[in-house]
């Protein structure tokens, strides 16, 4: 395991850890988006660089819909990411082609250490998120949808991978 991927381990499970001892009053399944990434999400340590293609600075989650669209070999993945750099984890949505490669149309190429853990999203759940918030971004997003993943966590229609699999052929 990497050190940066211990390290964002360590802070998610700090953050969770946390926020499940605050919200002793609910009956969530999973108290924060961070525990269900924690307990559906897998790494992904590797990136295509350079990236095929670049989106704008700072919008992720637009970035990576819109893609997903035009290059449809990709599939649309969000959780928790960090760098050599970050001393935090920074929600985030990034694509993985059918090799499980990392292609991160926002963050610069020449950031180094890039490390993701996260769920891949059907499509079709993408797209039906989306469409009901008018809202980018999944993850983000379910505070719009009664808390459903909080509540439920993911089933067949929304992931593509549960965590103890990877795409990789």
């Amino acid at each position: 395991m990497s050190d940066n991927l211990k390290r964002l381990l360590t802070i998610l499970r700090a953050e969770a850890d946390l926020i499940d001892r605050i919200n002793k009053n609910s009956d969530f399944r999973y108290k924060s988006i961070q525990r269900l990434i924690l307990e559906n999400g897998q790494p992904f340590l590797e990136r295509v660089l350079p990236s095929p293609f670049r989106g704008v600075q700072g919008q992720c989650f637009q970035n990576c819909f819109e893609a997903m669209w035009e290059h449809p070999g990709l599939h649309y993945c969000e959780g928790f990411a960090t760098d050599d750099n970050l001393s935090l984890a920074i929600s985030h949505a990034w694509l993985v082609d059918d090799c499980s490669f990392v292609i991160d149309p926002t963050w610069d190429d020449r950031i180094s250490g890039c490390t993701y853990f996260g769920v891949v999203f059907e499509k079709e759940y993408v797209i039906e998120v989306a469409t009901k918030t008018r809202h980018y971004g999944v993850l983000g997003s379910d505070f719009l949808s009664n808390r459903s993943l909080q509540r439920e966590g993911f089933g067949d229609r929304e992931v593509i991978v549960p965590h103890n699999r990877t795409l990789r052929k």
